[in-house]
């Protein structure tokens, strides 16, 4: 919100990302004082999962698509106009499995039985199938931001613009590499059947997306400021190359030829 040039979209998307992190933490905690006050030593509690752990589960998937559909229009509009579906389509189609994934996870614990070991039945499938959407999604966002930032710094005349680029790619680079470190290990837990790490690891990943998306929005500023210190440079240089006074040698001769 601190930035009043933002479109009203960008302003909303914001709003609702940190509105859904909030929600996250609420369903969270209502789920650790269940199993942790409420059910204090009472160990066939954990042989059922409560509801909060399905909210925040929609709740997470529904703050992973805004920020991965951000990125994906960024993309987007930045693509050249040829190739511009051909690179945001495999993503989208990623992104949208994501969701519906994490959806039928959610739907059949809620629906069919709360026990744990029908989330067991569906873990394989739906879990495995949905982290791995996600790892490559956000890989191939990642590569796709990259690769444009630096076809478009590669035509740069000034240096300082180039290292400007140079370091809008590293800070592209740093958003996903959290993220993904998160999403590979939730994979590996879900692969190896560790349901309990996966879903540790999946009370973060909704966080971490938030996280991505208010630095980048919030690095602006500082890349703004770059950005006016390399554009500074042709402004001076026209003043070292100003056209000089002229001389007139007319006035030069007679004054020679009056001493």
């Amino acid at each position: 919100m601190h930035y009043s040039g933002d479109a009203l979209i960008v302003k909303f998307l914001v709003a609702a990302t940190c509105i859904l992190d909030t929600l996250h933490v609420s369903f969270v905690c209502h789920m650790l004082y269940h199993y942790l006050i409420t059910n204090y030593g009472v160990p066939t509690s954990l042989e059922y999962i409560v509801w909060s752990w399905q909210a925040s589960l929609i709740v997470n998937l529904l703050t992973i698509l805004a920020v991965q559909f951000f990125f994906v229009h960024k993309i987007h509009y930045h693509c050249p106009h040829k190739v511009r579906w051909l690179v945001t389509a495999p993503i989208l189609l990623l992104v949208v499995a994501h969701f519906a994934s994490g959806i039928a996870v959610a739907i059949v614990v809620t629906f069919i039985d709360t026990n744990t070991s029908v989330l067991a039945q569906t873990w394989y499938y739906s879990a495995i199938s949905s982290a791995a959407t996600v790892t490559v999604a956000e890989i191939l966002i990642t590569v796709s931001l990259c690769v444009l930032l630096y076809n478009g710094g590669s035509h740069a005349a000034l240096p300082r613009t180039k290292r400007l680029v140079n370091t809008i790619i590293v800070y592209a680079a740093n958003r996903c590499l959290l993220t993904v470190l998160v999403v590979v290990g939730e994979l590996a837990a879900d692969v190896d059947q560790q349901a309990s790490w996966s879903m540790g690891l999946n009370f973060v990943l909704g966080t971490l997306y938030t996280n991505s998306l208010l630095a980048s929005l919030n690095s602006r500023e500082y890349l703004l400021s770059q950005g006016s210190t390399a554009m500074s440079a042709p402004s001076v240089s026209v003043l070292h190359f100003a056209v000089p006074p002229v001389v007139l040698d007319n006035v030069g001769s007679s004054k020679d030829g009056g001493r």
